[in-house]
């Protein structure tokens, strides 16, 4: 199937035992398979319990985790964390803080580093979670080896944005898991079953990461083809998870370079097509996914197309105020830049933003939807010492 790195996930108290522990290993070493990470079955180790024999019997068999996977060769150990409801206090955040740093610390002293996932179940949801638990992480762990699972999943699941949790995962990315989420759907979808926006996470992901990426999902009844249709949807992306420079995450030399990625092409053809709403919804996902200046233009674009969804629903006010913003970053990139004609954009934008001002935010009823603009394709450039206005 063209696997080279797996995560083990033990679902059982007899599965941390050396016995299918050793079976594993030896499995792996026989396909030629790396062991990367191990997940605990989260459900035996509650180790938050206020019940002390719970507690401690979840402890001890975190600990038969941690050498389960120094034992299997393990970069990483993979674990939710307590259940939302087991944190409901600052007394239990501490304490929750306080047992990561000593279970990290074990970890770390067998040669494993803990990463903590976030999850829709359990108490690092998502953005501000993360960041809290990282702030406590990064004064007591200054040199260990800790991080954090991002599934992006999981993330959809909670509600939360899959980009700004993985932004505040920041340089504690550790590992990643891959499936899809469709609202009211089945959890855990292969990749391309959703409505996860893929070009745009794994662009986002390959800013920050550059180890595997964990498939995890149900494969049955045809592992191989299941397999196969992943990568295929994915390989057109897949470069962009180790072409950066990590210490620069955004494009590398001119960020007009190229053409623009999959999701902004698309938000052009909905704004064409006067879905504005839509092209929205699109482009911003990519907003998410740049770290780099270009970014900038993503957001004047999408904000240009809000204005005129605004101007074309009778909000005046909301349509001059976006609007004008929007030109304002795409004037940033002229006259073209990923083979847009920002030039043509910013002015035909900026003659519509000048006859709302004329109207008025009251009278915007007046104003001709004749006169929005199309976005026009321009020459892409390519030499690496091109620059906008430049030949």
């Amino acid at each position: 199937m063209g696997v080279l790195d797996i995560e083990v996930l033990l679902q059982t108290v007899g599965e941390y035992g050396p016995a299918v522990v050793g079976a594993l290993a030896e499995n792996a070493r026989a396909v030629g398979c790396r062991v990367w990470s191990v997940h605990l079955w989260t459900d035996l180790h509650r180790v938050i319990s206020p019940y002390p024999r719970r507690a401690a019997e979840g402890l001890d068999l975190f600990r038969r985790g941690i050498a389960a996977s120094a034992d299997l060769g393990a970069h990483w150990l993979v674990w939710h964390g307590p259940l939302a409801g087991e944190i409901t206090t600052d007394d239990d955040w501490a304490r929750f803080v306080a047992t990561t740093v000593s279970l990290a610390s074990e970890a770390d002293a067998a040669g494993v580093g803990l990463t903590i996932e976030n999850t829709s179940r359990h108490a690092v949801r998502g953005h501000r979670e993360v960041a809290r638990l990282a702030s406590h992480l990064r004064d007591a762990l200054p040199s260990a080896r800790w991080g954090f699972t991002f599934d992006p999943f999981q993330a959809a699941e909670a509600g939360t944005n899959p980009f700004m949790t993985l932004a505040a995962m920041g340089d504690r990315l550790a590992n990643v898991h891959l499936s899809d989420f469709r609202p009211g759907g089945d959890r855990h979808l292969l990749p391309g079953d959703g409505e996860l926006p893929w070009p745009a996470l794994l662009r986002a992901i390959g800013a920050a990461y550059r180890g595997p990426l964990i498939l995890e999902t149900p494969l049955a009844p045809d592992p191989v083809a299941a397999v196969a249709a992943v990568q295929t949807l994915l390989a057109p992306y897949l470069p962009q998870v180790g072409d950066r420079d990590p210490g620069h995450p955004g494009r590398p030399g001119n960020p007009c370079r190229g053409a623009p990625p999959p999701g902004v092409a698309e938000g052009i053809a909905l704004f064409n097509d006067r879905q504005f709403y839509a092209c929205h919804e699109t482009i911003e996902h990519e907003w998410h996914a740049e770290r780099g200046e270009i970014r900038r233009l993503y957001q004047g674009i999408l904000q240009i197309g809000v204005g005129f969804h605004h101007a074309l629903r009778g909000n005046g006010r909301g349509a001059i105020s976006v609007l004008g913003d929007g030109v304002a970053k795409v004037a940033r990139f002229t006259p073209t830049c990923l083979g847009i004609d920002t030039a043509r954009l910013v002015h035909e934008a900026g003659t519509c933003l000048a006859a709302l001002q004329t109207l008025g935010p009251t009278d915007v009823s007046a104003f001709d939807p004749a006169t929005i603009p199309t976005i026009h394709p321009a020459p892409v450039l390519t030499d690496p010492i091109d620059e906008p206005g430049k030949a």
